[in-house]
């Protein structure tokens, strides 16, 4: 099966060359079918250069520039959805601009798939992963958000909010992708899992960024961020979950009525 790794990149000039050029050799040393669908997100530094000068050295990394005023809005979201629009694998795996994540794990993920499941989620919080230097105040929101979710759906899973999963291409063709930002990833699990695609999770590790600024707005210890920030983001996951909760409900129902 041929792999698609979407690299969605705003403001990362300073990170994206050693993100890339490690995706590139890993890849190549796993002997992988592989293209690299790198996505320069609405950047004002010289990201897309960077990134177009990389895929001259490397020939399977296809460049594209999606900017608000073509291509709709910005955001983790839906720079993914126009990265798998532009790609051609079997197997979609997001794997972010700054490096947070390991090019190694990507096998995981894919043996993981190639077993028969749907979905296979990256998990930081299981026996054998890792999270280095992971903000405390992003780990409290994190674990909080995900244990809820997981709990009110019955999932099995302690990491679903990582946007590093692999995804069969195929399950685009039952999922409607409605996020724009972070929580993309959330959503399309949590519809998988409503539509009865088989989930799986494998651990992978996580660290923190080492150049630039998060795109969440860090995460932050500071009074305006605890008071703004983070029900922000607490908010845009609970509006998900209450819509796709209702809808989780009524497949039941429907199920019952059935028996």
């Amino acid at each position: 099966m041929k792999i698609s790794v979407i690299v969605p990149a705003h403001n990362e000039e300073w990170i994206i060359s050693e993100t890339l050029s490690s995706l590139s050799e890993v890849m190549e040393k796993l002997k992988l079918n592989y293209e690299i669908i790198a996505v320069d997100d609405n950047s004002d530094d010289e990201t897309l250069r960077v990134m177009q000068d990389l895929s001259e050295k490397y020939p399977r990394i296809r460049v594209f520039c999606k900017h608000s005023s073509k291509s709709g809005p910005t955001g983790l979201g839906s720079a993914l959805k126009f990265g798998f629009y532009h790609s051609t694998g079997d197997i979609l795996i997001p794997f972010m601009g700054d490096l947070s994540d390991d090019p190694e794990d990507i096998i995981k993920l894919v043996n993981k798939i190639e077993e028969g499941f749907d979905v296979v989620c990256g998990s930081r919080f299981i026996k054998g992963g890792k999270a280095t230097d992971y903000p405390v105040i992003k780990l409290i929101a994190h674990r909080s958000y995900n244990k809820f979710f997981a709990f009110i759906f019955g999932l099995d899973l302690e990491d679903l909010s990582n946007a590093f999963k692999a995804y069969r291409r195929g399950i685009f063709n039952s999922i409607l992708i409605e996020s724009d930002g972070f929580e993309f990833g959330v959503e399309v699990l949590l519809k998988a899992h409503i539509l009865g695609f088989k989930i799986a999770e494998v651990p992978v590790r996580w660290f923190n960024r080492r150049a630039g600024m998060s795109k969440l707005g860090a995460f932050s210890p500071t009074l305006g961020f605890i008071l703004t920030g983070l029900p922000k983001v607490g908010w845009a996951y609970g509006k998900l979950a209450s819509k796709l909760y209702a809808k989780f409900i009524f497949s039941k129902l429907v199920k019952f009525t059935r028996l």
